[in-house]
């Protein structure tokens, strides 16, 4: 791949990542306080506290640190949310397609302000749109960029021209992460990256900073919707998880949530502690699957990519990693996400006989001695990559799965790195197997499959599989479909070649969870999307 290419290629994937994981961004000038407890004052001001572990500086619609996905429903809100199955209205009272489906009409909530005092309106989420489609990172959101015209019909009416239908337009504007509306005095044409404010339309108001210690949230008592509990919610940063134990432990903090702050063995910690209860969500969060690249001199083989799937144990694995939490996977997708309910054609149960057939097939002989196998003088070592910190079960995961391959004499060398050094090298095909996730239900299957042309792991691994060119022009093909059945004939179709190919290795359904005090906390209700944190959802002890 020539360079200029490639970092094109890299410049769009980093704001790609801004839609995944996290990225880095100036930081709000800091202020001297005292750092608050979770005690309540004596004016009896009902204030919550929990750990987040990463510091709020990234706290914008631009993008958002995985650990801060529990305080960005704080400050911000959605057109419409995704909950359990349906779209919903958020500051969209309700919204309507004309017949052929190319414009699709908000009609947004009226008396709605910004934390800055600006007015909720047409104009507002005009300016919130064209900004969100001139940003490389809306690439696979094919409701932002495939927008043609953006009509104010009048104060509190926007219609969306679009110069061709596609059923999933809607389900775009349900990101809780990086679609909802921002204040416009804070948004700077152009550039995707300087955070100049914190301000949405959310229950909270983003008050103070203090680098290294916490944020303080205080209560929008012009907040349009159901009145929130809760006068102040304080944020520390905790980046450690054993002290995030502690101060739960200690009364420091009153609660922790998501998986991307708490293990599954934290999660029975907490519940063994006195005074403290949990809760794990019924939906998933995500899928955790293994890309593997066929490009590779090795992985080109079919068959050795088979037998890879076929020597995973997922049962084991989910034991593992999650205590067996996390249910094994068969497809790369939640199992609550639209159309991920078909019949696969080929499926990879854990079958080592049948993974150590396929090898010997392959010509791969076991050397007895060093318990590798060999072709041709080589040994069959593969490389699996992963963003190290990504998670607390990725690289348990990853071990997991170089024990379970040894089984059949493959050798894996893991080699876990940050964020953007594991996206430069995947886009430089430098691996055989990578470690990552599929997209949330309201954001699959079509997010999953748009980017597999430019800027996801398969794409290096797509022109090494029989049959790539027409897997792409399907999903191209996709993008212009309304049809129920059209829609889902061609997702059965687009799963089984992913599947059966071995292109992906969907391992387990993660999942997201809360522990808390229940001196403060009675009970939480998950919302359709478990990863991002509802503060209306909390119920407070009595």
């Amino acid at each position: 791949m020539k360079k200029s290419k490639l970092a094109r290629l890299l410049a769009a994937v980093c704001c790609f990542a801004m839609l995944l994981t996290a990225c880095s961004s100036p930081a709000p000038s800091g202020s001297e306080s005292t750092p608050p407890s979770s005690s309540e004052p004596e004016t009896e001001e009902k204030v919550l506290t929990f750990a987040i572990g990463a510091e709020t500086t990234t706290l914008s619609t631009l993008y958002m640190n995985n650990s801060l996905c529990c305080t960005s429903m704080l400050v911000y809100e959605n057109l419409v949310d995704f909950d359990n199955g349906e779209i919903v209205p958020g500051l969209a009272e309700s919204w309507e397609y004309n017949d052929d489906q190319t414009e699709l009409t908000f009609h947004l909530r009226q008396g709605v302000t910004f934390h800055n005092g600006e007015p909720f309106n047409a104009e507002a989420v005009k300016t919130n749109l064209e900004h969100k489609q001139s940003n490389p990172s809306f690439y696979t959101l094919k409701g932002i960029t495939d927008i043609t015209e953006m009509e104010i019909v009048d104060d509190y009416t926007i219609t969306l021209h679009y110069d061709h239908p596609f059923y999933a337009y809607l389900q775009d504007f349900c990101w809780p992460d990086v679609n909802p509306m921002s204040a416009p005095e804070f948004i700077i044409p152009g550039d995707f990256q300087t955070i100049s404010g914190v301000a949405g339309t959310g229950p909270y108001i983003y008050d103070e900073y203090v680098a290294g210690e916490y944020t303080r949230f205080v209560r929008n008592e012009d907040y349009w919707g159901e009145k929130p509990y809760w006068d102040e919610i304080i944020v520390k940063y905790i980046p450690d998880s054993t002290s995030r134990l502690q101060a739960l432990q200690t009364g420091e903090i009153d609660m922790i949530y998501g998986g991307s702050l708490l293990s599954y063995e934290e999660y029975d910690q907490a519940l063994a502690m006195d005074g403290i209860a949990g809760q794990m969500a019924d939906k998933d969060t995500r899928v955790q699957v293994i890309t593997t690249n066929a490009t590779r001199p090795y992985m080109s083989d079919l068959r050795v990519r088979q037998a890879v799937a076929y020597a995973i144990d997922k049962e084991e694995l989910s034991l593992a990693i999650s205590n067996g939490y996390e249910p094994p996977a068969d497809i790369p997708a939640t199992r609550d996400t639209p159309y991920a309910d078909i019949e696969l054609e080929t499926t990879y149960d854990y079958n080592p006989d049948k993974a150590n057939q396929l090898l010997d097939e392959a010509g791969w002989v076991m050397n007895e001695s060093t318990g590798i196998r060999e072709k041709d003088g080589e040994p069959l070592n593969l490389l699996l990559t992963l963003e190290a910190d990504h998670n607390a079960v990725s690289m348990p995961t990853a071990e997991v799965i170089k024990s379970q391959l040894a089984e059949v004499g493959i050798d894996v060398t893991i080699y876990g790195t940050e964020q953007m050094q594991w996206y430069a090298d995947y886009l430089e095909g430098k691996f055989d197997l990578t470690l990552w996730h599929c997209q949330f239900a309201f954001a699959s299957p079509h997010c999953w499959f748009t980017p597999m042309d430019s800027m996801v792991p398969q794409t290096p691994s797509l022109p090494g599989i029989e049959g790539s060119d027409e897997f792409l022009a399907t999903i191209k093909d996709l993008t212009n479909m309304v049809d129920e059945q059209e829609v889902r004939d061609t997702y059965t179709y687009l799963f089984n070649f992913d599947v059966g190919t071995v292109l992906d290795i969907p391992l387990t359904y993660q999942k997201d969870m809360i522990v808390y005090n229940t001196d403060k906390i009675s009970g939480y209700t998950f919302t359709g999307t478990p990863y991002f944190f509802d503060i209306l959802s909390l119920k407070p002890a009595e």
